[in-house]
């Protein structure tokens, strides 16, 4: 029955996206004095949403392109383009949009506990 709810389908993929999100965003932080190293994110998730929508409506899999992120006039002289204060900026958005996604998927759960309360 959950799972023929788009709406939770949706809220599971934002908390996904969300997810590898922050991950490559670690990556990045790691790799912050690694010479030539190109910082990486996530296309964003409405894009990929709507990609995957025209395509076949399918939310649950959806394949996140990995971007390069270029930062012109951010690049140190090893050719590390990795801005600790950017990295820290994406994640802090990273983690709002996993919060909207958890929010979503509990008012939809509460919404059909209350739902099913008042049919028994």
């Amino acid at each position: 029955m959950l799972d023929d709810l788009k709406i939770l389908n949706v809220a599971s993929a934002m908390a996904r996206h969300a997810a590898q999100r922050h991950g490559l965003i670690a990556e990045n932080i790691a790799n912050a004095d690694t010479a030539g190293y190109r910082a990486k994110d996530l296309e964003a998730f409405g894009e990929a949403y709507a990609r995957r929508a025209r395509l076949d409506g399918a939310a649950d899999r959806i394949d996140w392109r990995v971007v390069k992120i270029s930062a012109p006039g951010l690049e140190s002289p090893n050719g590390n383009n990795v801005s600790l204060e950017d990295q820290m900026l994406r994640a802090a958005e990273a983690k709002g949009a996993h919060d909207a996604a958890t929010a979503i998927y509990k008012k939809t759960v509460d919404i059909l506990r209350a739902s099913l309360r008042r049919q028994v």
